[in-house]
């Protein structure tokens, strides 16, 4: 599991608030993963394997659930849900690797989306554009009755075979949670948002540690690299001495 010291986790603040939803997820799974050169290492990573790394950073600053709200389609009303991320690291582990795909007499070979893939269909403008540019970078050969065929010109039966093999393949690229609304106890399902919890994390962490420093820089006169490179367990008891002390 990582161990983020205070300062790294300011310093990860810092960037990720000036990044795009797509780059900040890359900054946090590389801080994730020591093993991890830089972003681009972590880019080019199926995205389940980048969220796994997501979930263990998660757990390092603020425990193995995770704890959200998602609202109702039928009646609107919000429903809360919690997830264990150890659950989902075990989905991640059953894995298949990818294999050809092959239905209505094509043959498909493709790889997992990864981050990049992510950020071009993004950029697409629409829903039908960026399963256009998806079938483009992640369809690697394909086959038909008649010889080669454009990866976007698949049928829809191929498509959907092609869509189920990837989710087989890697499970933590989508997550989806079965709902029960307490209003209308309607059944649906939520998408989890594995990278937007994390950044919330690091976030409301990083707002914690702002604040400390501010009541022990005021208190004793220390800088910020001075509070922060106390333990947590330092800073902790300084701070309620400090609080204890201006009552």
């Amino acid at each position: 599991m990582p161990d983020l010291s205070a300062a790294v986790t300011l310093d990860l603040w810092e960037t990720g608030a000036g990044l795009g939803p797509v780059e900040r997820s890359l900054a946090l799974a590389a801080a994730a993963d020591p093993a991890a050169r830089d972003a681009y290492d972590v880019a080019r990573l199926p995205l389940g394997r980048r969220d796994a790394r997501l979930l263990r950073l998660h757990a390092a600053l603020g425990g193995w659930t995770l704890e959200a709200t998602a609202p109702c389609p039928a009646c609107g009303e919000p429903a809360e849900f919690a997830v264990d991320a150890r659950a989902l690291l075990a989905q991640a582990g059953e894995t298949s690797p990818p294999a050809p795909v092959e239905a209505g007499g094509f043959v498909v070979a493709w790889r997992p989306p990864d981050s990049r893939d992510v950020a071009a269909a993004a950029d697409a403008g629409d829903a039908p554009a960026a399963e256009r540019v998806l079938l483009e970078r992640c369809v690697t050969a394909a086959t038909g009755p008649d010889g080669d065929v454009d990866p976007t010109a698949l049928p829809q039966e191929v498509r959907d075979a092609l869509t189920r093999a990837m989710g087989e393949a890697d499970p933590l690229a989508e997550v989806l949670v079965n709902v029960a609304c307490p209003a209308c106890e309607s059944a649906f399902a939520a998408d989890l948002d594995v990278a937007g919890f994390v950044w919330a994390e690091v976030h409301a962490h990083a707002q914690r540690l702002l604040r400390e420093v501010d009541v022990l820089a005021r208190a004793y006169g220390w800088t910020e690299a001075e509070v922060l490179a106390l333990s947590d367990r330092r800073r902790a008891e300084y701070l309620q001495l400090a609080l204890e002390t201006a009552r």
